[in-house]
């Protein structure tokens, strides 16, 4: 049996490029109210400044998106909409650096909280320097859509903290011309490589020089102790609720209480109450997460009847599933999967 990669379906990614990718097909006209139907996540999920989702929620959200918007330069159009503030704090870190080599340097840092779902690095190259994009996990369906999105935000990034005349050298891309390939020469302005080795936007060395008129230092520094703190804090919560989760899902049908799941842990109701409580997060709310996830799954299958999904994720009563369901999403059961098979896949 193939083994997933727990990091593929951990929900570790804030949602701050999926929430601008669902603004950008909202601007163009796009009704995007189905777009996460049968993920386990909801648009109001999206909203929450809390929301992490899991890779492969992302690659699915953003498959969905890309067969909505065809013929659309949909990796172009998301980025370039995208502010510095669109990656919440980190971006108001970077905007009271004092210099723009000095805000990228925080960028980097800090990119696993700006909610990319790819890995950026520097390159040293002889006309200045390149900043690269990998692949977390390879994916031809979705890696140009990535790798545009993040490229084309990095042009409103450079031009938010060095002005209105900032330009790479140029943009190398590891694929070939998509269809929309004019549309890179008019958001980026400067010479365009498909089919190199790498993904590279190459800037002068100049630019990391430059000052940033929002520097501010007190500012900065209150913001970056705030994000050592909260980055902390959040491993923290996420150890506890990782562990919680796991004893959950082994006998999400059986084990569906805290006392069940204190026991597993090797500690008391008490300590595993606090610990949750000082996580922001509550027993019933990660039950209820899970129990919610796993049903919109199942859901999907249209030969399970209804009451063996309310048995496999932890009700005996049918009647008491569909009042939690409708508590979670809004919808029926059989309204929700009436959405899933009209919708996904096409």
């Amino acid at each position: 049996m193939k083994t997933v990669d727990t990091r593929y379906v951990t929900a570790n990614i804030p949602a701050f490029l999926i929430r601008s990718l669902i603004a950008t097909l909202n601007d163009l006209g796009y009704a995007t109210s189905r777009l996460t139907v049968g993920l386990g996540v909801s648009l109001e999920d999206l909203a929450d400044p809390a929301c992490r989702i899991s890779f492969r929620q992302g690659r699915e959200i953003v498959l969905r998106a890309l067969r909505m918007a065809q013929g659309h330069a949909l990796g172009l159009e998301t980025g370039i909409r995208e502010k510095i503030t669109s990656v919440g704090l980190v971006g108001y870190a970077m905007l009271t650096a004092a210099t723009v080599g000095e805000a990228v340097n925080i960028g980097l840092a800090l990119q696993k909280d700006t909610g990319s779902m790819l890995e950026f690095d520097t390159k040293d190259l002889a006309e200045g320097v390149g900043y690269t994009a990998a692949s977390r996990f390879p994916d031809p369906d979705i890696y140009a859509f990535l790798v545009e999105e993040a490229f084309a935000s990095f042009m409103g990034i450079g031009r938010e903290l060095a002005g209105e005349g900032f330009r790479p050298l140029r943009v190398d891309l590891a694929y070939p011309p998509p269809p929309h390939a004019e549309e890179y020469g008019r958001i980026f302005g400067c010479p365009i490589r498909f089919g190199q080795l790498q993904n590279a936007f190459v800037c002068e060395t100049r630019w990391y020089q430059m000052p940033i008129a929002s520097a501010d230092p007190f500012s900065h520094r209150q913001l970056l102790e705030f994000l050592a703190y909260s980055r902390l804090k959040s491993r923290e919560a996420v150890e506890i609720i990782e562990q919680v989760e796991r004893a959950l899902r082994q006998d999400l049908a059986g084990r569906n209480t805290i006392a069940d799941v204190a026991k597993e842990l090797g500690m008391s109701e008490r300590s595993l109450r606090r610990r949750l409580a000082e996580s922001g997060m509550s027993f019933q709310a990660l039950l209820d997460g899970l129990r919610k996830g796993r049903a919109l799954e199942l859901l999907a299958n249209p030969a399970m009847p209804v009451e063996q999904i309310a048995h496999a994720v932890g009700f005996t009563d049918p009647h008491n599933f569909r009042r939690a369901f409708r508590r979670w999403t809004g919808a029926t059961p059989s309204a929700m999967r009436a959405d899933v098979a009209a919708d996904w896949p096409k």
